[in-house]
């Protein structure tokens, strides 16, 4: 009851500022936090309050570093079925796409209101590598000038286009290797709570603390 109620105080404060709801939120995760059945339906439970709250692209990057070399193929694997489980049963009007470490996009999905990405252990810095790769080939193509290459054209080779408004590590102290180029002017925030104890009034708290900030886009 009384989490009810401050879940509701939060909530009319959110909607009381004059501040904006981010349109586009990225939660960092660990392998461990979804290769159990809590994990699983923390990141479904976490989508529903993003989509509560309007938000209309949400960015969920899986670590897997700190996987030993030999296993990380099975636990990718494991990952990559995890997240199609859980994006099955949302809404039609909500699209996603599913990438996994080397990049590829293995499904997606279109929706017409709200976008999910997902990535597992596909790393911001393979990321541009890839980006740059391929604008190489359309200049061996001639189908752009050298001349003519600057941040808008890597912007348009990248594999997620959009900015987000605030990066959330949930438990962790540092950030991972994602979304680096689209991330330079993002708010960052560190939870103090891990994944699987983070309620719907954590997320709430968040919003409201990015309301209150004064985002300045590297002014």
């Amino acid at each position: 009851m009384i989490r009810a109620l401050y879940e509701r105080y939060l909530l009319n404060q959110i909607n009381g500022m004059q501040g904006q709801i981010p349109e586009h939120i990225t939660m960092i995760l660990s392998e461990s936090d979804l290769l159990d059945d809590s994990g699983k339906e923390k990141l479904g439970a976490f989508l529903k309050w993003c989509f509560a709250l309007e938000i209309k692209i949400i960015s969920i990057y899986v670590d897997v570093l700190d996987v030993k070399e030999e296993a990380k193929t099975k636990i990718v694997s494991l990952l990559l079925d995890e997240l199609k489980e859980i994006m099955a049963p949302l809404p039609e009007n909500v699209g996603f796409d599913i990438y996994n470490e080397k990049g590829e996009l293995i499904e997606n999905k279109v929706g017409d209101t709200h976008r999910v990405h997902f990535s597992v252990g596909f790393g911001g810095k393979n990321e541009i590598t890839k980006a740059i790769t391929s604008i190489l080939h359309d200049v061996k193509d001639e189908r752009l000038r050298p001349a003519d290459i600057d941040e808008n054209t890597i912007e348009s080779h990248l594999t997620v286009r959009e900015e987000p408004d605030i990066i959330i590590r949930a438990g962790g102290k540092h950030l991972s290797n994602f979304l680096l180029w689209q991330s330079a002017y993002s708010e960052l925030y560190f939870t103090d709570v891990n994944w699987h104890g983070l309620r719907r009034m954590d997320i709430l708290r968040i919003i409201r603390d990015y309301q209150k900030r004064q985002r300045r886009f590297g002014k």
